[in-house]
């Protein structure tokens, strides 16, 4: 017989599953608090997503801070880079786009990274083979320098000739240490002040002598080669969604949807997946239960979360639980925005009613509001809307949370046209929430457009 979940059970599983849902703080800990902050997120999420953006705060710090709240986020550096008194937690890998992983998926993947010279990015793949003499000097550069960026290299090198157009601009030594990073050659040991990649050689021979043209005639790995990891990554995907489909589980590290199905189907012969039937309202969808997947037990959770955390990164999946179609402004033309240009989803219990547009005025102290949005929401009906005196109450109170986090000390919300139809009680909610440390603010035009 199969099992069936309603549509909020299948949601609470869902965001228990990846550490949501526990007590967070307002005030920032001590750094041994924030390490374990750390540790315990990427416990169940193995990853962080990388995202440059900081116009309020990088995308890899927002996972902590929606799961613990407040959090000193040079933890990730004290744990990511090599050389510092703490054992390294997590390395920078191509996991699900540019993320932090952990040492055990790093390790997973590197089929992956055996399989880049044959299956990766055009330009990439084409980047050994058309400067071969550029590997050896790339290196013997790191050997001399120390950890180095692609544009110093470049300079180092006195190759400054970047191909025409628009987009991925990049000189050929640029383009031979992507290859070098994405083939397991150079590991990735920090990030410059201008957010680029510092790379040293790896201590992986084998990739070295791949990227010297050793093994370049060779036949790439076959999926019978790396069975054992997919299995292991489709397993640990499956544990971190708590329930899903298929799509949404090969999806989590970027695996081909050929390599997991026999993983997941092997799972399911196992007993560690089940078929589930999710009742939603437009009808029920089948769905892969974990066995060690949490009780769907109720959240009184509000947390802003970044556009690229797990529970949000793979879209239909974002759609088909959660009812909320979701696009990013950065990637959309400034007139054809409707909702910011960087607009985080904000969680309410277990659903997404609003998406916030903030930006971090630094200078100023002020957490800027620029627009709060409601979600349609079609299929979750009105009888299970929150009304906008409880939302703005409640974004009020995290609102707060995150300028504390950020260092910031006041709020500014901006209604008017294009703010959204909450900014203006959100407005009032902050005003009542905190006189003389936050402010409201008033435009006709803030929320449209983000910043230039």
């Amino acid at each position: 017989m199969t099992t069936t979940l309603s549509w909020a059970e299948a949601r609470r599983i869902a965001l228990r599953s990846q550490g949501i849902g526990g007590t967070r703080r307002t005030a920032v800990p001590s750094p041994a608090v924030s390490r374990e902050a750390l540790r315990r997120t990427v416990a169940v999420t193995h990853l962080l997503q990388i995202d440059s953006v900081s116009v309020f705060a990088r995308a890899h710090h927002l996972p902590v801070f929606t799961r613990s709240g407040s959090w000193d986020v040079r933890a990730l550096d004290q744990l990511s880079v090599p050389g510092t008194r703490h054992e390294r937690l997590l390395r920078e890998a191509l996991a699900h786009e540019a993320t932090f992983t952990t040492e055990e998926v790093h390790a997973l993947l590197r089929f992956r990274r055996r399989a880049a010279g044959t299956r990766d990015w055009g330009a990439v793949r084409e980047a050994a083979a058309r400067s071969p003499h550029l590997v050896e000097h790339v290196r013997g550069l790191l050997e001399e320098h120390g950890p180095l960026s692609a544009a110093a290299i470049s300079r180092l090198l006195g190759d400054e000739e970047r191909g025409e157009g628009w987009g991925w601009r990049r000189t050929s030594s640029q383009w031979v240490v992507e290859y070098l990073f994405r083939t397991g050659a150079l590991d990735c040991v920090g990030r410059s002040v201008q957010f680029e990649r510092l790379y040293l050689p790896a201590a992986d021979d084998e990739a070295w002598a791949r990227a010297a043209g050793a093994e370049q005639d060779g036949p790439a790995p076959g999926p019978s080669d790396h069975h054992a990891e997919v299995l292991a990554l489709t397993r640990l995907a499956s544990r971190a969604l708590g329930v899903a489909d298929p799509a949404a589980i090969a999806d989590y590290f970027r695996l081909r949807a050929a390599d997991a199905r026999p993983a997941i189907a092997e799972l399911q012969r196992r007993g560690e997946v089940t078929e589930v039937e999710v009742r939603r309202p437009d009808g029920p969808v089948t769905m892969l239960l974990h066995r060690d997947a949490p009780q769907p037990a109720p959240l009184r959770t509000a947390a802003l979360v970044s556009p690229f955390d797990p529970i949000v990164f793979f879209r239909p999946r974002l759609q088909g639980l959660f009812d909320v179609e979701y696009r990013i402004g950065i990637y959309t033309p400034a007139a054809k925005r409707t909702t910011g240009y960087y607009a985080l989803p904000f969680l309410h219990g277990d659903r997404f009613p609003l998406r916030v547009d903030l930006r971090a005025d630094r200078a100023r102290g002020v957490l800027e509001v620029r627009g709060v949005h409601a979600e349609p929401l079609p299929r979750l009906g009105r009888y299970l809307r929150t009304g906008p005196d409880e939302l703005a109450a409640a974004l009020a109170g995290e609102l707060a949370r995150a300028a504390r986090w950020q260092g910031l000390d006041g709020i500014e919300v901006s209604i008017g046209s294009g703010t959204g139809e909450l900014s203006g009680v959100l407005a009032e909610a902050v005003r009542d929430d905190g006189p003389g440390e936050q402010s409201a603010g008033a435009t006709g035009t803030a929320g449209a457009a983000g910043p230039a």
